[in-house]
């Protein structure tokens, strides 16, 4: 049995989701006015939204936090051995059918439940504003080690996907990874650089501040 590493490289999303209040919402806006802001990032950016009085730790949320590498088609992998030699190289369209390899619709969902995560106010009981981040971040992504006593072939693996679902639509990721049918568990972080950010107010009337 050999030992043997995945890294995982693509866009990453680092999204946030807190549940504030109207009083919350009235206090970052009258941040912006009183400091000019046109957009809500630069209320962020500027580190006003980080306040005792408004949210004193922004990546402390109640409703989720989480960082995954975005679905979109561009992730791509490199494998490497226990002497850190490359030994394959495969893009997201060579992955294998997750069908083919973990089951049918039930078998999935009885094993590995759907990652999901609501950011639309009026679809949740108790919530009346969100404020929702999500950094985007390009490069590397994360690390994952497996054991085999076969060279490794992109069809051996597969990933199953999640959603953090907004207003604006769903911001689709990467949930899981397998080998062969066995999960792999992600150990390690990769250098990344920032790309993106967006930072929005949905609230339960379905206006949106941005």
């Amino acid at each position: 049995m050999k030992k043997y590493r995945l890294e995982v490289y693509g866009w990453e999303m680092e999204a946030i989701g807190h549940s504030i209040t109207d009083e919350q919402v009235d206090q970052i806006v009258q941040i912006m006015e009183d400091n000019g802001y046109e957009e809500l990032w630069e209320c962020r950016n500027n580190g006003d939204i980080e306040d005792e009085d408004v949210i004193p730790d922004i990546y402390n949320p109640d409703l989720f936090h989480v960082s995954r590498a975005l679905d979109n088609g561009t992730t791509f992998y490199i494998v490497r051995d226990e002497n850190d030699e490359i030994i394959l190289e495969f893009e997201q369209k060579d992955l294998g059918d997750p069908y083919d390899i973990l089951g049918d619709d039930d078998v999935i969902e009885n094993n590995y439940p759907y990652e999901g995560y609501l950011c639309i106010p009026e679809m949740m009981e108790g919530v009346d504003n969100i404020l929702f981040i999500a950094d985007e971040n390009k490069g590397g992504i994360c690390e994952l080690t497996f054991e085999s006593d076969e060279i490794p072939t992109p069809k051996d693996f597969c990933i199953l996907n999640g959603d953090v679902g907004t207003p604006d639509g769903d911001w689709d990721f990467i949930s899981k990874y397998f080998y062969k049918g066995k999960e792999l568990e992600e150990w390690d972080g990769l250098d990344n650089r920032g790309k993106a950010s967006t930072v929005q107010i949905y609230r339960k009337d379905g206006t949106v501040i941005h």
